[in-house]
């Protein structure tokens, strides 16, 4: 999205700590904090107009559990919950420590997800991902990742759950 327009504004010394501690931990500028924060708020007010969704393909808001194996680092293993899922990526939570394995810990960070479909109660599927964004919510963190490597069998049971 493009930034067109500049916004100046005084506040407390205590609440530009507080944004400066929040965009830390999200590992984002400030500016870019703050506006996350102003569309949060502002996407629950039904007046507020909505950008246009950009995605190639729709999410479906979807609570599976699922295991999540970081490859690169020992082979750790989380027990995760997938929040939404298209064809072309997931968005996951995660206990707040697996923050430095999944994300941060290698230079090309990656993990596989492993998961049934809720009509499929007899076989998971797997899926190699790439974290795409990371936001600390509530003591956990959401992840949302990019598929980078599937089977095809696995690909074609996601495809056939979410039409």
């Amino acid at each position: 999205m493009k930034k067109e327009v500049t916004i100046c504004f005084r506040t407390s010394e205590d609440l530009r700590s507080s944004l400066e501690r929040v965009a830390r931990e999200d590992h984002r500028s400030l500016s870019s904090a703050i506006e996350v924060i102003l569309t949060e708020y502002l996407s629950k007010n039904p007046e507020f107009p909505h950008r246009q969704e950009r995605r190639r393909y729709g999410r479906k808001r979807v609570s599976i559990p699922a295991r999540i194996k970081v490859t690169d680092i020992g082979k750790r293993q989380y027990e995760a919950t997938i929040l939404d899922i298209s064809l072309s990526g997931l968005r996951v939570a995660l206990p707040k420590e697996s923050l430095s394995e999944i994300y941060e810990g290698a230079g090309n960070p990656q993990f596989e997800t492993s998961f049934m479909l809720p009509d499929e109660e007899e076989k998971s599927v797997r899926f190699v991902c790439k974290p795409q964004r990371v936001v600390p919510v509530n003591g956990s963190i959401h992840v949302g990742a990019s598929f980078i490597d599937t089977e095809f069998t696995s690909y074609q049971q996601l495809q056939q759950y979410l039409m």
